[in-house]
């Protein structure tokens, strides 16, 4: 066996494993879909219901967007829902594994524990892909058809992003193994992404401090980017230092997050940690 297919094939494995439990509860996979399209509607209702005839054009003059109100909540809550399934994913993934009995047995294992935490981000790329044709694309063919050819660099745009994704889903799951509460960190983190990110709005209108700590999240730039690329292909142009901000991050928070993870794996070791319930 050649040093390559001594790296893919349990990255192969661990893919192929992961992908199959992603698609064995059908139902789980609407719901998904589904949420997406409720946020948005009940933010419709109640934004129609408050603002009557003048709706549509208040909304354009607070987010100093033409595109659809439903598209750009559309994008939004898409990416937001992304987020989401990937953070309760990556981030209780070993939990999972450790209350079934399982995750010793994969540490045990003579591969690369990068490897493991790999397999499982890019298992979420599938789900990421539908999400983003049955959510993004849909809403934007049929409300915003001008929009098309902006959908290729919007999800080009949310495949980098779901880069630093990856680092951020590293750090959950070793803390998740650590304190046993995996709903615990990871729904509050979730929402926390939800307001800080603009999912429903654009981050400009946060105070300035909350904007600097919004920079930092990956979401927040793939939101606007993806916004701005479906509203005009050109206009992407502008948003040029927000992309080399997302390739960076793209670079530095898979190691930061490997990093820590390491660090909690060397604390296992010695604690017991791993086999602690």
């Amino acid at each position: 066996m050649t040093r390559l297919e001594y790296t893919l094939d349990p990255l192969r494995a661990i893919f192929k494993k992961e992908v199959r439990r992603l698609i064995r509860y059908p139902g789980e996979m609407v719901f998904v879909f589904l949420i997406p399209y409720f946020l948005t509607g009940l933010v419709m209702a109640m934004g129609i219901s408050v603002g009557g005839a003048s709706a549509f054009g208040n909304f354009a003059a607070q987010t100093g967007s033409s595109l659809n109100p439903f598209v750009f909540l559309m994008i939004g809550t898409g990416v937001w829902m992304v987020s989401w399934v990937i953070m309760e994913g990556i981030g209780t993934l070993l939990r999972e594994e450790q209350m079934k009995g399982t995750l010793e047995q994969n540490f045990l294992a003579p591969i690369n524990r990068f490897l493991l935490l790999v397999g499982t981000a890019l298992s979420q790329i599938v789900i990421t892909s539908l999400l983003f044709v049955g959510v993004v694309a849909v809403s934007v063919l049929l409300l915003a058809p001008q929009g098309a050819l902006g959908l290729l660099v919007a999800f080009g745009i949310l495949m980098i992003g779901l880069i630093p994704l990856f680092g951020i889903g590293f750090v959950f799951a070793a803390l998740v193994v650590r304190f046993k509460e995996p709903y615990a960190f990871t729904q509050t983190m979730n929402v926390l992404f939800g307001v800080l990110a603009g999912a429903f709005y654009n981050v400009t209108v946060l105070p300035s401090w909350v904007r600097v700590v919004s920079a930092a999240i990956p979401q927040s730039i793939v939101i606007q980017d993806m916004r701005l690329a479906v509203e005009s292909v050109g206009s992407i142009v502008g948003a040029f230092g927000s992309l080399i901000a997302l390739l960076t991050m793209g670079l530095v928070y898979p190691v930061l997050g490997y990093y820590f993870f390491k660090q909690f794996e060397r604390r296992a070791k010695i604690s017991g940690d791993l086999s602690k319930f």
